[in-house]
């Protein structure tokens, strides 16, 4: 009997069998995220935990692919896999591939964190504390569905591809027009049957990463305790969404799934939006403030236009014919 997944919280059908898996891990490295000011030696434990999640995605099937993205308030980079690099060397206690994985990964990141931290010491921190490295994240979505684009058209046409994305971030959000770029990225994922998974690391909540897990069909997971990182990725993101329904997973709180508007970064349920950038806007703006964009009005407020214009250029008419009695009087 076909295996039965979820599409939706309470509807199950019969799905094909799955060829072939890609995850991709999206990994923030920027140092102005909370659990690193508190103490940078945390970074080397969760990239250690998830170098044993993508050799253990790797293990379940031959044909999985990995891909690990990283990305900070500056740059968006290809972690692994990384083709500039040589050979890499490896002992004879362990897999080719997952050598290759944990060499990789570790060696760019360092280098990556090194730089980032060469380009912090020549800014003030009044000004580094202000930025947000969360305005990158639709760019690093947007090259791992790239990723997930090319996997699928090398693929040949019978074969069954599943992928997903699994954010791991412990950075402020930016709310404003940042957000509108991030809520047109959810969607295309969501349609191409990219599932977003995030592990959201010393925060509080985060309004725009659980809509992506909301809309796409992945799982929000936030947590403050490092020691139990290591298992708690391996148990709630090593199996694929599509599977997810034969176990116990932890009830998801309430998303709210309203917008915030570009002009006072406040909630709103209904506003008016750019047809050029998607921003949105509570209140009527003639002049779009993100792409600038020109908005043709309303149409009570076109006919108050027209009826200005029209009282203007009666009152040119009478002043011009003033203006001509008096000459002639002269």
């Amino acid at each position: 009997m076909a295996p039965r997944v979820s599409t939706s919280k309470n509807e199950h059908v019969c799905a094909a069998p799955v060829d072939k898996d890609v995850l991709c891990i999206v990994i923030d490295f920027d140092a102005n995220q909370c659990y690193l000011r508190r103490d940078s030696e945390l970074f080397t434990k969760v990239v250690s935990y998830l170098i044993v999640l993508a050799n253990a995605h790797l293990l379940q099937r031959s044909a999985n692919n990995v891909a690990i993205l990283g990305y900070s308030s500056r740059s968006v980079n290809y972690v692994y896999p990384e083709e500039s690099y040589g050979t890499v060397f490896f002992d004879d206690s362990q897999m080719e591939q997952f050598a290759t994985v944990e060499h990789l990964t570790k060696l760019r990141l360092s280098e990556l964190m090194f730089e980032e931290m060469k380009e912090i010491q020549g800014e003030s921190n009044a000004r580094y504390n202000r930025q947000s490295s969360s305005s990158l994240l639709s760019g690093t979505i947007s090259m791992a569905l790239t990723y997930v684009n090319r996997c699928r058209r090398e693929a040949s046409k019978s074969m069954q591809i599943n992928a997903r994305i699994l954010v791991v971030s412990g950075s402020m959000e930016s709310r404003g027009f940042t957000s509108n770029r991030h809520m047109s990225v959810f969607p295309v994922a969501a349609k191409m049957g990219v599932a977003i998974d995030v592990c959201a690391l010393e925060m509080d909540t985060s309004y725009m990463l659980r809509q992506a897990a909301e809309i796409t069909g992945g799982f929000y997971f936030g947590t403050s305790d490092f020691d139990a990182l290591g298992m708690n990725l391996l148990c709630l993101f090593l199996m694929p969404p599509q599977g997810r329904h034969h176990l116990n997973y932890p009830k998801q709180p309430p998303t709210d799934l309203r917008a915030i508007c570009s002009c006072h970064n406040k909630f709103i349920e209904i506003g008016f939006a750019c047809s050029s950038c998607l921003s949105i806007f509570c209140k009527y703006t003639p002049v779009c403030t993100t792409c600038d964009t020109v908005f043709k009005p309303p149409h009570k407020l076109q006919l108050y236009i027209d009826r200005k214009s029209a009282d203007q250029a009666r009152r040119h008419l009478a002043r011009a014919k003033r203006m001509e009695q008096m000459e002639h009087m002269i």
